[in-house]
């Protein structure tokens, strides 16, 4: 298991599972990552944090809008308010020092996310979470020679720098919502200079 790794179970996702089909309206408001020749093309997608679009949305030029940003909350936020126990447990439980992207996705029974690597700014800096929310048999993230055969209350620490994509061959529509976290790097340390070092 190079490529992921379980760090928690049972987490309580019930919640969150009810809150979304309360909600169907929630999906594909934002669509940014669903376009046709994307291999999220046959996904859904809802967006809990990101980059605020208002600029972009205004200019219509969209060339940076991956860049370094802080991250702000979305609309669906507010409508699921379960997201943030779930969010903020985890981010105490990481020791997480910066909050990123979130985004709940949905592969429908039949569907799949084709392989793909990703990339830029955001996929370098934040370490990447998902907190299973509605799996069954047959659904999975998979890598070459691996994959996470979630639960509903799995946790996995994931990396998405690598080809991977995600299968669903079930009867039942397979649900993660993807943290993206700044975790302390204790390897790292700050060393503080002398005045007379630093003149």
């Amino acid at each position: 298991m190079k490529n992921f790794l379980k760090i928690a179970q049972g987490v309580d996702v019930l919640p969150l599972a009810l809150e979304l089909h309360q909600h169907p309206e929630l999906w594909n408001v934002d669509a940014e990552r669903l376009g046709p020749n994307g291999p999220h093309h046959e996904s859904d997608d809802i967006w809990i944090r990101y980059n605020d679009k208002t600029e972009y949305l205004k200019s219509g030029d969209w060339s940076h809008f991956n860049d370094e940003h802080d991250a702000i909350w979305y609309p669906a936020f507010y409508a699921l308010p379960s997201v943030r126990k779930l969010v903020f447990d985890l981010a105490r439980r990481v020791e997480a020092e910066r909050i990123g992207g979130i985004f709940i996705w949905r592969v429908q029974p039949g569907k799949k996310i084709y392989p793909h690597k990703d990339f830029g700014w955001h996929v370098n800096y934040y370490d990447k979470f998902n907190i299973c929310i509605q799996s069954a048999p047959g659904a999975a993230f998979v890598y070459e020679g691996e994959a996470i055969e979630d639960r509903p209350g799995d946790v996995h620490r994931f990396i998405n720098t690598v080809d991977h994509s995600v299968v669903n061959t079930s009867a039942e529509d397979y649900i993660v919502m993807c943290v993206c976290l700044k975790v302390h790097d204790y390897r790292k340390r700050y060393v503080r200079q002398s005045k007379k070092a630093a003149a």
